[in-house]
C-alpha cells in the first residue's frame, strides 16, 4: 500500500435523535470524503477492534508530525455506501493501522469499496469517539438491559410486556 491511502482526517457520527439515528464513518482520503454508513453495533465493533489492536502492537516507533490544517468534510459526498464486511489489519512498514470497508450492496465482495491507514493517535481518537457516540445513544433499562424511550418503557422483567387499561379491565369484570 501507498502513502496514498492516509486518512487526512477520520471520524465517526451519528444523525438524528436517540432511538432512530443512522452512523457513519466519514474519512478524507486523497482530499476525498468517503461516508461509510454503519449499524450503531459495527461503529461499537471498531472501536472496540481498534483498541484492541493497539494494545497489541509493538511499541511504537518515532512519532510524525501531524497536518496542522483540518480538512472540512463534504457531507454530501456522492462516495457513500452502506458497508456490509469490515476488516483491520497493520501496516508494519509504516506504522499504520489499516481499514477496509466493503459495501453491503455489491456483487464483488473482493473489491472494497473503501480502504484507508490511520495513524495510532488517528486510531485512539476514532475508538474513543465511536464509544461516546454509541454511550450517547437512549439509556438502557437497569432491568432488561434494553433502550428506553423518553415516553416510556415496556420492560418484560416488571411484566411490561402485558399491558393492561385497568379501567377496561375493571368493566370487563363487572
Amino acid at each position: 500500500m501507498g502513502g496514498d491511502l492516509d486518512a487526512e482526517r477520520i471520524q465517526v457520527e451519528a444523525i438524528g435523535e436517540p432511538g432512530s439515528r443512522r452512523f457513519r464513518l466519514l474519512s478524507i482520503v486523497n482530499g476525498q470524503t468517503y461516508a461509510v454508513w454503519m449499524e450503531k453495533q459495527q461503529v461499537q465493533a471498531l472501536g472496540l477492534a481498534l483498541e484492541q489492536m493497539l494494545e497489541r502492537l509493538p511499541a511504537a516507533g518515532p512519532v510524525l508530525a501531524d497536518n496542522p490544517g483540518l480538512t472540512e468534510f463534504d457531507r454530501e459526498t456522492r462516495k457513500q455506501f452502506r458497508v456490509g464486511r469490515m476488516e483491520l489489519g497493520y501496516d508494519d512498514t509504516e506504522d499504520r493501522i489499516v481499514v477496509v470497508a466493503h459495501d453491503l450492496n455489491s456483487q464483488d465482495d473482493a473489491d472494497a469499496a473503501f480502504a484507508c491507514r490511520m495513524t495510532r493517535e488517528q486510531a485512539r481518537d476514532l475508538s474513543a469517539e465511536a464509544a461516546a457516540v454509541v454511550a450517547a445513544g437512549r439509556p438502557r433499562c437497569t432491568m432488561c438491559g434494553e433502550p428506553m424511550d423518553p415516553e416510556g418503557h415496556v420492560c418484560p422483567q416488571q411484566n411490561g410486556h402485558f399491558r393492561h387499561d385497568l379501567e377496561i379491565v375493571d368493566e370487563e369484570g363487572e
